[in-house]
């Protein structure tokens, strides 16, 4: 039977994904801060895994703050001590302040590096002995393609997410023919989370966090190397994968939300690797 790690599993797509895996025979280690439930912060590491247990699964709830080291490491090695083995694991934790440069105070941003980059690059940095020893694996990261429209209002925020997707863009090249892969995944749409229900947002705005948790099984499930190093969105890797009907992902089954990710992303990769006639980018 295989593991997963779900860092940052307490609520909206990290409680999804932890369920998803659950669902579909995995044992899952819930990792989050939350162990006590508040009106603020609703859903412990607890309640995820007790959930999963009540439906026959195997969940092992583990307290880690992602801005100490120390925990994402004994994180992982609780995991590893409990079920043998890790196949998959996915850094969902973030920390998020969407204003301009003048406005974020260097404290927060400290904050949101410390979460999203600084712990994402933790959370592999001690997991990936282990999976490059089994020569199998999969890593995956919650964060965004990189293009100029997603930094417009919220530059600090981007700094620190924007480095966790190259931190898959680079180590790919590293991890080529290991077994191991590494990928990250944004969602097309807003998704439901405890903070559009405190934003009130309309549902029509929305899809469920199931599809961000299908994307990333099917990601985790993928045998070969083709998704190493790739910057995904759920709508449109599932669509690669034969998926046509989204109504089910809907929050309000009569109105399909609409996207806040483009279509088509410009490439990263540099001339000499494209081999073709110089182009001018407006990027």
């Amino acid at each position: 039977m295989k593991s997963a790690l779900v860092i940052g599993a307490t609520r909206g797509i990290g409680k999804q994904i932890a369920l998803k895996f659950a669902e579909n025979g995995y044992k899952v280690c819930v990792a989050a801060k939350t162990t006590e439930h508040s009106d603020k912060l609703p859903g412990t590491i607890y309640d995820v895994a007790n959930e999963i247990k009540d439906k026959g699964g195997d969940a092992k709830p583990v307290k880690c703050n992602v801005r100490k080291e120390d925990d994402i490491a004994s994180t992982v090695q609780q995991c590893i001590n409990t079920y043998g083995s890790l196949d998959v694991a996915v850094y969902n934790a973030g920390a998020v302040l969407w204003n301009s440069v003048i406005e974020t105070p260097l404290k927060r941003w400290d904050l949101m590096n410390e979460v999203n980059a600084r712990g994402a690059f933790c959370m592999v940095q001690n997991i990936l002995p282990h999976m490059l020893e089994r020569k199998k694996g999969r890593l995956i990261l919650v964060a965004p393609p990189i293009y100029n429209r997603f930094f417009k209002g919220k530059t600090p925020y981007s700094m620190t997410k924007v480095a966790m997707t190259v931190l898959v863009h680079g180590l790919a090249n590293e991890l080529t023919g290991t077994g191991v892969s590494i990928s990250a995944l944004w969602p097309a749409t807003v998704i439901e989370s405890h903070v559009t229900q405190v934003r009130n947002l309309a549902p029509a705005y929305m899809r469920k966090p199931t599809i961000f948790a299908d994307a990333c099984f099917q990601i985790a499930e993928e045998t070969t190397e083709k998704l190493n190093g790739l910057a995904l969105i759920d709508e449109d890797y599932l669509r690669s994968e034969g998926v046509t009907d989204f109504t089910k992902y809907r929050c309000d089954p009569q109105q399909e939300p609409d996207r806040m990710m483009p279509i088509k992303f410009p490439t990263l990769l540099v001339q000499e690797e494209m081999n073709d006639p110089p182009v001018t980018s407006k990027l």
